[in-house]
């Protein structure tokens, strides 16, 4: 039983006749994108949809989750809980055949007419306990990319978790692996205000799931226990940053993040979150103290009977660009404990783009030589171009560690340092443009003057330069143009990718280094305008998933905003200062509570005072009076520096507001008061638009005024003139 969508079988011989579960409409539109737009054409519909059910389903970056292990196109892989598709193609491509499960049928014809040009692949609808009993196979591979969390609806047992991982091993060959991707209970996306991923509920998993059932996500040591009780499976971990559903980076135990390489927080596609903390910051602390692996986002593990072997020990992928321009970078270590960098094209049209960086090198070896900075040596070899690993730190994490440590005026000069060689290097003729140059940056406005060299690597930033023993070294220099780029944009570049990736460098903002480095504030607009167009260039028709936040995210609540203005708010008293003959002061008042944006104050007043001045803090508010009376019920006279807006309401733009009450009834025993400060936002609204009527008006009566006076111009000398003269003066 089953049916053929293009070279792809839909085998449903354990289809129960219905779907049992559904995302509703919009698994009707995905169906009808997959069937009419080819994989290529994806990324412009997810662009056109602004949708996150459309992203999630469709976006290429899914497939990085397995894009970087190492087939040999021979393997036979199971991929369990297959969905729409979003990493089948990958597999249809690197192995040699694919047998898919989904218990869902209209999920299954989306994944058909995605990958329906695949014949290595087969989709078997249905359950999963029914179909595996009926497996006969065994694999090199069996895919949970996504699933495992579902364990309890896939196994009804009393330990579901454990006994899914012992019935999928008894479908790998003795040397197979299961490769599972799943969140960690414990990412620090969720103690920072993610919403946990199947719930959409605040801390729930890092408090143990006490309000919800059916999915479980797991820690490192729980994931421990369950491969031990499971027939003590072995697992090597990795960890996909920014987590596994998007990833665009891939550590392990055996290369973990850099401090300061973490910065990139555009979680929340789907849902609100709260932003509690910078996690920059916070994963530079777990760095330092060996606590990543613990606070990892996500696990990606290779789970075998003996302990998975795989020699690649990181990827980054940068396939986020215009095909022509798509790569991938991995770190490979060797039994020896040598390690070794190789850039692969991710797509044909990349090729090109991979070939040309050995001469690169020798070309900028060759122009770096009497700097002081040396060339990480590049080796092209069948499709790949491969690189020395380097040892050290990059002068990014250097200068962290000094900001760190408070030593900002030696970050300063340190940075300084290099973009002094950055000069030193470029400026060695008078820039020109070319045609080449126009086509990449645009035919900006450039003052003259400008200076360059004959070649120019303009992505000598701190992150691409390694520190080792003394010695300065670049090790990534893809973006290098062998045609004419003005020094000074290189020098931009160098400080905006340093000050502007990581709010942890906000203290440096302040030190004018672009103005210390010879920018103008002319100059920093065009080669603004210089990188835009490089992105451009770089992207194509590409729209990668970070122009997507604004447009798909529902946004985030920074929580430390929400503090500092609560705790301000929380700081307010109500001052009121008494002048009994010697003026204002300090030593002669009063301070009173704001609670809840509302002060109530029943006070004694000496025998003999003057006046009153009543001083709400330093909020830029609106001050209702609700009412200021005096013990016998009449209200007090009182002026303020605020403007009013009727209703007792008045406008306080400036940062000071006060209340002044000049007349004092004799011999009065207690007076009582009671304010509410409105919402700023609100009220300033309110007064500006009290501001633009008045505005308005007054232009009405200026233009009446200027008709008159034009009329009475036709009579100057005439008595009457001189009198609207007399009238006006006045």
């Amino acid at each position: 039983m089953g049916e053929m969508i293009g070279k792809v079988y839909l085998d449903t011989t354990y289809y129960p006749g219905k779907d049992l579960y559904s995302d509703g409409a919009i698994e009707d539109e995905m169906l009808a994108i997959a069937r009419d737009y080819t994989p290529q054409e994806f990324n412009n519909v997810i662009r056109e949809k602004e949708s996150w059910p459309i992203l999630y389903h469709f976006s290429h970056i899914r497939e990085n989750i397995l894009g970087w292990l190492p087939f040999t196109g021979e393997e036979k892989v199971l991929e369990v809980g297959a969905g729409c598709g979003a990493v089948t193609g990958v597999l249809c491509r690197k192995a040699k055949e694919v047998t898919s499960i989904d218990l869902s049928m209209k999920r299954s014809r989306i994944n058909a007419y995605r990958h329906k040009d695949q014949d290595n692949l087969k989709i078997l609808v249905g359950n999963f306990q029914e179909i595996e009993q009926n497996l006969t196979e065994k694999y090199d591979y069996i895919t949970l990319i996504g699933v495992f969390e579902y364990g309890e609806a896939y196994i009804q047992s009393e330990d579901p978790y454990v006994d899914f991982l012992k019935i999928i091993s008894r479908h790998l060959k003795p040397d197979g692996k299961i490769i599972l991707a799943i969140e960690n209970r414990l990412g620090l996306k969720y103690w920072a205000g993610c919403t946990e991923d199947h719930f959409g509920t605040l801390f729930e998993g890092i408090e143990g799931y006490p309000r919800t059932s059916g999915v479980k996500t797991f820690t490192k040591k729980e994931f421990g226990k369950i491969l031990k009780s499971a027939g003590d499976l072995k697992a090597s971990w990795y960890y996909p940053f920014p987590d596994y559903k998007f990833p665009m980076t891939v550590y392990s135990d055996g290369y973990l993040p850099a401090k300061g390489e973490l910065n990139r927080t555009e979680y929340n596609f789907d849902r609100f979150r709260l932003q509690l903390f910078q996690e920059s910051s916070v994963y530079d602390t777990l760095l330092d103290n060996d606590l990543y692996p613990q606070f990892a986002n996500s696990f990606l593990l290779l789970i075998g009977r003996e302990q998975p072997e795989i020699k690649t020990l990181y990827a980054k992928f940068s396939n986020e660009r215009d095909r022509h321009f798509d790569i991938r970078t991995e770190i490979s270590g060797t039994e020896s404990g040598e390690k070794t960098v190789r850039k692969y094209p991710e797509t044909e049209e990349a090729s090109e783009h991979i070939s040309r960086l050995e001469k690169i090198s020798l070309n900028l070896s060759e122009l770096y030589k009497e700097s002081g900075i040396s060339v990480n040596k590049c080796k092209g070899g069948k499709n790949y171009a491969e690189f020395e690993f380097l040892n050290g730190i990059t002068l990014e994490e250097k200068l962290d560690t000094l900001l760190k440590e408070g030593k900002t005026d030696q970050a300063e000069e340190l940075l300084f340092t290099y973009t002094d060689m950055v000069k030193k290097i470029h400026e060695r003729e008078e820039f020109y443009k070319t045609e080449d140059f126009v086509r990449v940056f645009g035919n900006v406005r450039l003052k003259p003057g400008l200076k360059c060299a004959a070649i120019s690597n303009i992505d000598l930033v701190p992150a691409n330069i390694i520190l080792e023993q003394g010695r300065a070294s670049v090790i990534d220099y893809e973006w290098t143009f062998s045609f004419p780029v003005p020094s000074q944009f290189i020098v931009y570049r160098m400080i905006h990718y340093y000050l502007e990736s990581d709010g942890k460098r906000e203290v440096l903002r302040q030190r004018n280094f672009y103005e210390k480095a010879g920018l103008t504030e002319e100059d920093c607009k065009v080669f603004a305008e210089m990188e835009r167009n490089f992105q451009q260039y770089m992207l194509g028709s590409h729209a990668s998933m970070l122009s997507l936040y604004r447009r798909i995210s529902p946004g985030k609540a920074d929580a430390v905003i929400f503090y500092e203005e609560k705790k301000k708010e929380a700081a307010q008293k109500l001052q009121i200062f008494l002048d009994t003959g010697s003026g204002f002061s300090e030593e002669n008042s009063v301070k009173f509570p704001i609670k809840d944006r509302r002060c109530i104050v029943k006070m004694e007043l000496p025998g003999r005072i003057q006046s009153l001045r009543l001083d709400p803090g330093e909020l830029r508010t609106g001050i209702r009076v609700c009412r200021i009376h005096w013990e016998d019920g009449t209200s007090a006279q009182f002026c303020t520096n605020g403007v009013s807006l009727g209703e007792n309401l008045y406008y306080f733009g400036a940062a000071d507001p006060q209340i002044q009450i000049q007349r004092i009834p004799e011999n009065v025993g207690t007076i009582e008061i009671e304010l509410e400060f409105e919402d700023e936002k609100e009220t300033s609204e309110k007064f500006w638009n009290i501001y633009q009527k008045r505005e308005q008006n007054f232009r009405i009566r200026e233009a009446e005024l200027q008709k008159q006076e034009n009329v009475l111009r036709t009579v100057e000398n005439s008595k009457l003139w001189k009198m609207y003269r007399n009238v006006k003066k006045v």
